[in-house]
């Protein structure tokens, strides 16, 4: 709490709307997860071409943000699906953001060997409580092979 007094009260007045956020943030998550008890998955920011860092900074760090928001949600569907004995499978989430509502989970494709539908259909049942979408099977003959 009180890095993030420090941190507001040396930061400049102008235009620091992103820099109250983050901070805001930090203080929000620094007081309720300890008190929760609660876990956070591992997210990663992306590695970022030089290239993107001409443009808007602030749409830069919205792709970075859904890039990693989606890496790690993949991550833990693919958790889920080793534990159904399907390591091998592949989770593809996608996400819609929208400033006023947040980010939304819009879909979730499972790619699976042929062989591993019956686990992939059981493991689905608990991807969709968990996602809160309906998850779509696909074996890999499915993709014609671009996997």
């Amino acid at each position: 709490m009180v890095l993030s007094g420090i941190i507001l009260f040396l930061a400049p007045k102008k235009e620091n709307r992103m820099l109250q956020f983050a901070v805001r943030i930090f203080f929000l998550l620094s007081v309720a997860l300890p008190l929760a008890g609660a876990r956070l998955p591992d997210i990663s920011i992306p590695e970022t071409d030089v290239s993107d860092l001409g443009g808007d900074l602030s749409e830069l760090a919205q792709r970075q943000l859904e890039a990693a928001v989606v890496s790690s949600l993949e991550a833990e569907a693919e958790e889920i699906l080793a534990g159904y004995g399907l390591p091998e499978a592949e989770a593809e989430i996608s996400i819609h953001n929208d400033p006023s509502d947040g980010i939304s989970i819009t879909g979730l494709v499972i790619r699976v060997p042929p062989e591993g539908m019956d686990a992939a259909a059981r493991a689905a049942v608990e991807l969709n409580r968990t996602f809160g979408v309906t998850a779509r099977l696909e074996t890999e003959d499915e993709t014609d092979g671009e996997d």
